[in-house]
């Protein structure tokens, strides 16, 4: 990371203003990030290994506008925040989205602990639909407030889980804090874009937030829910209808269009 890269990064997010290392500037990074940088896995989908370069991942997201999932997304904030000052450490954790609280899986979603005047947040860009808009207090039980909705951070056996308020609590993924190596990367990158049953791997899956909405594609459908609860639901009836919505609901470009074309047409 250099200063030349940061002002590219800050202007592909719209952000303006001074860059201390404070709160006020984590949460406007924060929430500026995934309403810029779209969350999708049209490489995974239509075949290949993304990158975790942080050259090509700078390359994709920044220059060529492209979007990417967790590992992109944490990967490319990380070095950004890292560079202009805030301590910060990568952890994986173990989706729970859809599932009971108590139940297992694989160390495949990337997060970020960013720590600040002895508090560390919990920071993440790169979870789809249930994505946060602001860093949470780590060790706060009760809900906490995002510029979207609620979330709240419980403890239990030594791990977190993170949950998020819809009409109820649900859970979104549990971590413990544990060194996480490149190779530990590596292989869950792998795996979930080329386990013929990895969800990144069967299906086209994007998803934006901004100050109004969280906007989220899955397959032929696109699903949106306003600050207000409200819920819409489009049905994606053909092909250039997707790409209209790629491009002006998620923000992507003829390249990223193109890709995605190679695959269905």
């Amino acid at each position: 990371m250099n200063q030349l890269k940061l002002e590219k990064y800050l202007k592909r997010i719209h952000y303006s203003g001074n860059l201390e290392m404070n709160i006020e500037v984590l949460k406007n990074i924060h929430q500026l990030h995934p309403q810029y940088i779209p969350f999708e896995n049209i490489d995974s989908y239509t075949g290949t290994v993304p990158s975790l370069d942080p050259e090509d991942i700078f390359q994709k997201l920044i220059v060529e506008s492209r979007g990417g999932y967790c590992y992109e997304q944490n990967l490319i904030l990380s070095e950004i925040l890292k560079y202009i000052g805030f301590t910060v450490e990568l952890q994986l954790g173990r989706v729970l989205w859809r599932k009971d609280e108590n139940s297992s899986s694989a160390r495949t979603h990337l997060l970020l602990i960013v720590e600040l005047n002895a508090q560390k947040y919990l920071v993440d860009c790169g979870f789809g639909t249930a994505t946060l808009t602001g860093p949470l207090l780590l060790n706060e039980e009760k809900p906490q407030q995002t510029p979207n909705e609620q979330f709240k951070i419980s403890q239990k056996n030594g791990a977190y889980t993170l949950w998020t308020q819809r009409e109820n609590w649900l859970p979104v993924y549990r971590f413990e804090l544990e060194r996480v190596e490149p190779l530990d990367l590596d292989i869950s990158n792998w795996y979930l874009s080329t386990y013929p049953e990895s969800n990144f791997k069967k299906n086209l899956i994007l998803s934006k937030v901004d100050e109004n909405a969280r906007y989220t594609l899955a397959g032929h459908t696109l699903n949106i829910r306003r600050g207000a609860g409200e819920k819409e639901t489009v049905i994606v009836e053909n092909n250039e209808q997707l790409y209209q919505i790629l491009r002006e609901t998620f923000g992507l470009k003829k390249n990223a269009v193109d890709l995605l074309k190679q695959k269905i047409e």
